[in-house]
């Protein structure tokens, strides 16, 4: 049993570095060859977990040589265009200027139905108001509407409203968010301040955001 625990141990280890060395992808962001690399990583650390007799430094090395692999195709593909189009593959358009590409639906094996299934995650539900959509390397498909049914943008309404940067979180839980900091302009100095005016300690808090203008969410801990 202790054996087993430590392998576990190890192992959690090895793929959560490993993970991070690779990056950040959502599943359903991961190209061809980081999915590869993460249905065989799964696969040699579960070989790993439950085989107590195969030695534990034949599964790290091969674990690491999978994450090797990953990082010389990701390097591969910054330096080459040609090595990127050939393990990644190419955006196509399904849609071209209003038109629907069905030669090009059939190649890759692209229904109808999930292609309405896709517009309709991004809320639209009429293909007639779609002038572009692009099937994605991720397996996404982009879209882009037809003019007449875009979205005013601010500038072409004549009103831009005032920047007052990203919203973040700088008390989370009771805790200070001291990185979040320079985004918002923020400083402990303000923070007590915030905390004096709302007559609550920092320890009661479970969020507090702001922005550049000052806070923007206050949110007590129940009690």
């Amino acid at each position: 049993m202790g054996i087993t625990l430590i392998r576990v141990t190890i192992m959690y280890l090895l793929v959560t570095i490993s993970i991070r060395i690779m990056g950040r992808r959502q599943v359903g962001e991961l190209q061809t060859t980081e999915l590869v690399t993460a249905l065989l990583l799964s696969e040699i650390i579960s070989m790993a977990i439950e085989n107590n007799e195969m030695p534990l430094l034949d599964s790290i090395a091969a674990a690491l040589l999978l994450v090797l692999f990953e990082i010389l195709s990701s390097v591969a593909c910054m330096k080459s265009e040609r090595i990127k189009k050939l393990l990644h593959g190419n955006p196509i358009k399904v849609i071209d200027n209003g038109t629907l590409k069905q030669d090009d639906m059939k190649k890759l094996r692209l229904t109808l139905d999930d292609l309405l299934e896709a517009l309709r995650e991004k809320n639209c539900f009429d293909l007639n108001e779609v002038q572009y959509a692009i099937l994605e390397t991720s397996g996404k498909i982009s879209l882009q509407l037809k003019p007449e049914f875009r979205n005013p943008t601010n500038s072409q309404m004549n009103s831009i409203p005032d920047d007052y940067g990203i919203v973040c979180p700088i008390i989370c839980d009771g805790k200070r968010q001291a990185e979040n900091y320079p985004s918002c302009n923020m400083n402990d100095k303000k923070i007590d301040k915030i905390l004096k005016q709302s007559n609550i300690s920092q320890e009661n808090v479970l969020l507090l955001t702001a922005d550049k203008n000052g806070p923007v969410t206050l949110i007590i801990k129940e009690k």
